[in-house]
């Protein structure tokens, strides 16, 4: 085995240097579908092996794939929880140099992973390295991924944000230690036999999260049909008539049973202003599931209804992004959803909210926690003309999916 590895790591040496391919993003991309939209939000990498036909067969076919296939197969018969299920350091290590020495053996085969790949955006982060870069650096985020929610639902530990992410049972309680085992018996009695080395590990990973009903990031989704009415408007846009592409207002959840804040409610007001003078053709109301734990109201969903409802915003011109459980996440789904939609990226984007939060996101803190948790600045060109607006240019590393943010990748 050491001299296969040896092999492995000389092979990736002979082509890290090799050029990035040039294809950007696509908004047009249609997903790959997987049985369980999770999967494809948060390891897209793992729907592209399962689902392409000539990678899925070179995979089956591969005679150390082989090896692993049976090696974890045993380690989940051999399972007495479902965090011997993790991909420990050395699987991790030893795949992350398999994918390139794989691209080089077979560039036809991997092609068209690549460009699924780099097509999508969610691999965004990566786009200006080469291909065995970009392979290697998907397959670390997807098995740390995994191996996140495997350890945070089985012991409720390891969350970044643990009062809204949490399990929503006692971990140590009986009953869940039960539903435990059971998904552990449901996941080695519905794992084939030819199942690829991951798979037991991520339905794992899946069937905890929906256990403990985090299903958030799959709901309303696709967005392009949630949003149908307000997707069909921007493809006849005149942009020239407008200051901003859409005006985002983050949501602010109300820590109680009520359906929207007060808060929420004062955001929507300046938001329906701002849209009636004509700064914006469009208005992103951002906001998840968030607060309370637990809540059935999502802040977006809300936020719309007292736009259209109460405002009389016009329902086609209000876009909803039911996904944001943070600022962070605020703005960089409203630069998803203007990339999905067609709107010109070029355009400024303005945030409409109250002043201590434009103040928090002008500020370095909430640069230093975009470099910490995302990886990158999802606005770039901050400027606050205003205490309640602020304006930025959509950075399109937004893209790139958060393994580590399960709820909301």
């Amino acid at each position: 085995m050491k001299h296969v590895i040896w092999i492995i790591a000389l092979l990736c040496t002979g082509i890290s240097t090799a050029p990035a391919q040039n294809t950007p993003p696509d908004p047009g991309y249609r997903l790959l579908k997987e049985k369980n939209e999770i999967v494809n939000r948060n390891v897209y990498l793992f729907t592209l092996l399962e689902q392409l036909p000539a990678v899925n067969r070179l995979l089956t076919n591969d005679t150390l794939l082989q090896r692993w296939n049976t090696l974890y197969r045993e380690r989940l018969q051999a399972a007495d929880s479902l965090t011997a299920l993790r991909f420990d350091e050395a699987t991790i290590a030893r795949f992350e140099r398999y994918w390139p020495q794989l691209l080089q053996q077979h560039p036809t085969e991997m092609d068209d992973l690549l460009q699924q790949m780099r097509r999508s955006g969610f691999f965004q982060l990566y786009a200006r390295k080469t291909d065995a870069e970009l392979l290697a650096n998907a397959w670390l985020d997807a098995a740390h991924g995994v191996n996140y929610i495997l350890n945070a639902y089985t012991h409720n530990t390891g969350f970044r944000y643990p009062k809204i992410d949490s399990a929503a049972f006692y971990v140590k309680s009986p009953g869940y230690q039960k539903m435990l085992r059971q998904l552990l018996h449901t996941v080695a009695h519905k794992t084939p036999r030819r199942a690829m080395f991951f798979q037991p590990s991520l339905s794992a990973a899946i069937g905890l999260l929906e256990l403990n009903k985090h299903d958030e990031c799959a709901r309303y989704q696709p967005l392009e049909k949630t949003n149908s009415a307000a997707y069909t408007k921007v493809k006849s846009v005149d942009w020239d008539k407008y200051k901003y592409a859409a005006l985002l207002i983050p949501g602010a959840g109300p820590g109680s049973n009520d359906p929207i804040s007060d808060a929420g409610k004062n955001r929507c007001r300046i938001g329906a202003e701002m849209y009636r003078k004509g700064s914006a053709p469009f208005i992103i109301v951002s906001g998840g599931h968030v607060h309370p734990f637990g809540t059935p109201y999502a802040e977006a969903v809300e936020m719309k209804k007292y736009l259209v409802n109460e405002l009389k915003i016009p329902a086609e011109a209000v876009i909803l992004e039911p996904h944001a459980r943070h600022t962070t996440t605020n703005v960089r789904n409203a630069v998803r959803i203007a990339w999905k939609s067609g709107m010109p990226l070029h355009k400024r984007m303005l945030c409409v909210s109250d002043a201590l939060q434009l103040y928090y996101v002008n500020s370095a803190v909430f640069s230093k926690r975009c470099q910490e948790e995302l990886g990158y600045q999802p606005a770039t060109d901050i400027q606050q003309a205003d205490l309640y607006y602020l304006s930025f240019i959509p950075n399109l590393e937004s893209l790139q999916a958060n393994s580590m943010d399960p709820l909301d990748p």
